[in-house]
């Protein structure tokens, strides 16, 4: 016999999970959901662990109590799935609140980490050595730009002399084609 929250081959019984959350039921969900979590972490599949993160994050945050395990279940979910929403589990606006705070401190440090060294001195800037924006990196010469802006200025001065010479003449017989 399968225990409550699994199937008979050991997967996650996502189906009965969901519709005991969705019932209010959090003291079936939270038992196999977290012995999902501690025996299976290794052999757990991404969308399994995003399963879980979400449900336990968002069960967690409704007890002020469980709130730092609820915010550390969130980390984990979003390192998993960064564009992640809890909008489908119909949550509070309070847990939204916390979600998104805890999106954006995330945020703000997955940034902080990336330009500041263990010390908190900034990195030096290595986008700026290969003359590119930060946050840009096309690959190509940052001298490109001369180039182009070269064959821009070659067409508008044969343009323009082009008018000029052609504008110039007072022989109405300058301007047809001749055969």
């Amino acid at each position: 016999m399968a225990k409550y929250g699994f199937k008979f081959d050991g997967t996650l019984d996502k189906e009965a999970i969901s519709k005991a959350y969705f019932e209010g039921d959090f003291a079936k969900v939270l038992p196999p959901l977290e012995m999902y979590r501690q025996s299976f972490p290794k052999k757990a599949t991404r969308e399994d662990s995003i399963f879980v993160y979400k449900y336990l994050s968002v069960i967690y945050a409704s007890d002020s109590t469980t709130r730092k395990k609820a915010e550390s279940y969130m980390i984990q979910l979003i390192k998993l799935m960064p564009t992640i929403e809890l909008i489908d589990l119909y949550i509070s606006d309070n847990i939204q609140a916390i979600f998104n705070n805890v999106k954006e401190e995330f945020t703000k440090q997955q940034l902080y980490v990336r330009n500041h060294d263990i010390y908190g001195h900034q990195l030096a800037d290595t986008s700026k050595e290969s003359g590119e924006r930060p946050g840009k990196s096309s690959g190509k010469s940052s001298k490109a730009w001369i180039g182009w802006t070269a064959v821009g200025v070659g067409v508008v001065a044969v343009a323009g002399t082009t008018y000029f010479l052609l504008s110039d003449s007072k022989d109405p017989q300058a301007y047809k084609v001749r055969p």
